[in-house]
């Protein structure tokens, strides 16, 4: 650690057991259940959003760390050191690993706001649902049947779920911690994992992969690969990886689809979102205006399903941006570990500049910018204010291309059917959002909208039982629940012929 980042980490109050991990001098991999700082001189410069000062570097793996990383969650695979293992030992090991997160969560929490700018709030809230989420899909080895179909006397097929391989993962920057945890749905059906975080937000995934290691889980069943873009394509065109997992933009997802495809490499991808959040005359408005503004203030924006297409009754339009700017005029910025902040940084200058940029387009195509607009005085890091254009059109850039920070467009609609299509207009399918108190228009919005999600009267609750995932540009696949369990297994059909 460089001086200069070590007078930064002094700054912010961090336990003992946070500042000795990132006293190492390269964030690095995880393989075998070491850490490894890897074969490559080359590293990435990781910045604190709240200050926008350099606090350390991340290793960048070459191909031949890639080689090892997959040749050896593959051959941990083929040994059967994980699949063969009987199903409540695999649960208890998972279960231990979920409460070993929950020791450690404080940590984790302390590391994702240093590191990606997210509110300490946030990141305590995102380990709580790691441990829920982890517990959830512990519980399914032990669940996990096959069938047998009665073709008539004399044979006997067996319809069997097996694990599938060497699963790759390659996970986003705004939930580092949570995202670290994602393989246990590979993980509860036996197979082995190599995840590779975003190079933004590298440091927790470092920490939580030794975490995996002393849970129990084998060697080489469960590793860790550091890295930028080169890293993540040598990874999904692997021969050896089995299936791909990816969440983040839609340009990557279409790139990770292509490099697999070579392999005829199975791909889930949870990408980008334009989600609309509609609000008929009839609706809580007060209710409906804290959410909506919730939904696209919470991270900064920097959410997928964040709802930033607000689509409003044009009886109650005015009524419903004013309510909306009463509550996020005051809202206070601030560095993610100040407890009075309200909302933190964006996750890096390239990402505040783009902000600034959508802001000056919105501005240029002549929506009204209702409220915000600016990078706010007096505060060092990749800050921007709530921002609001209201009576937008649908076929802005602004409404219509993903921003990925806070910026709300509010677009005013006629009718019921107008709604729909206005919410249907756009290449994303992740989630919507209604808000009504008339449950037969409820039940027919969410028989119309195009999307993956839909929230009646509520906005961006989840649970793990519950399967999650995009239609059109939003991806496809589903991550949570039984469904996601499914999708890290095949079908083998066996058949015994009777003589």
């Amino acid at each position: 650690m460089s001086p200069d980042a070590a007078g930064v980490i002094d700054a912010y109050p961090l336990s003992d057991t946070t500042r000795e991990f990132l006293r190492r001098p390269v964030i690095g991999h995880v393989i075998d259940g070491q850490a490894f700082e890897g074969t490559n001189d080359a590293t990435v410069n990781v910045f604190d959003p709240s200050s926008g000062s350099l606090i350390g570097q991340s290793a960048i793996a070459n191909q031949s760390d890639v080689n090892r990383a997959v040749a050896s969650a593959k051959q941990a695979f083929d040994s059967g050191v994980w699949r063969n293992v009987h199903p409540s030992e695999r649960e208890k090991r998972l279960h231990r690993f979920a409460d070993l997160i929950g020791e450690h969560a404080s940590t984790i929490a302390q590391l994702d706001t240093l590191d990606a700018g997210i509110q300490s709030a946030f990141t305590s809230f995102y380990m709580n649902l790691a441990v829920d989420m982890i517990h959830y899909f512990a519980g399914w080895p032990s669940k996990i049947h096959g069938r047998l179909p009665d073709l008539g006397s004399g044979v006997t097929v067996r319809l069997v779920r097996e694990p599938i391989g060497v699963c790759a993962f390659v996970m986003p920057w705004n939930g580092p911690g949570i995202a670290a945890v994602y393989p246990v749905q590979a993980l509860a059906t036996g197979n082995s994992v190599v995840l590779k975080p975003a190079e933004q937000a590298p440091i927790s995934a470092q920490y939580v992969g030794l975490l995996y290691a002393e849970a129990g889980i084998p060697a080489g069943v469960m590793n860790i690969l550091q890295g930028d873009g080169s890293t993540g394509a040598a990874l999904v065109s692997h021969p050896d990886v089995a299936k791909v997992y990816f969440t983040g933009s839609v340009e990557t997802g279409k790139r990770i689809q292509q490099a697999a495809a070579a392999n005829l490499t199975p791909v889930d991808l949870e990408l980008g979102g334009k989600s609309p959040n509609i609000v008929f005359a009839d609706a809580d408005l007060d209710l409906a205006s804290s959410a909506a503004s919730s939904a696209v203030w919470n991270n900064s924006g920097q959410v997928c399903t964040a709802g930033t297409r607000v689509l409003v009754d044009r009886a109650v339009h005015d009524e419903f941006v004013a309510a909306m700017i009463e509550k996020s005029k005051n809202i206070v910025l601030g560095g993610a570990f100040d407890p009075a902040t309200q909302m933190g940084p964006l996750i890096t200058a390239g990402q505040l500049d783009r902000v600034i940029d959508y802001v000056k387009i919105g501005n240029d195509e002549g929506a009204h910018l209702a409220m915000g607009g600016s990078q706010p005085d007096g505060l060092g890091g990749y800050f921007f204010e709530p921002t609001i254009f209201d009576s937008v059109r649908n076929d802005m850039r602004i409404a219509q291309e993903e921003i990925f920070g806070p910026v709300m467009s509010v677009i005013p609609f006629d009718n019921e059917e107008h709604a729909y299509e206005i919410a249907n207009d756009s290449e994303y399918g992740l989630a919507a959002g209604v808000w009504t108190k008339d449950i037969d228009r409820a039940d027919r919005a969410s028989r119309n909208l195009h999307v993956g999600t839909v929230w009646i009267n509520t906005y961006q609750e989840n649970d793990s039982s519950v399967p999650y995932g995009g239609m059109k540009h939003s991806g496809f696949g589903r991550t949570m629940g039984q469904e996601a369990v499914e999708s890290f297994t095949h079908t083998k059909s066996v058949w015994i012929r009777h003589h």
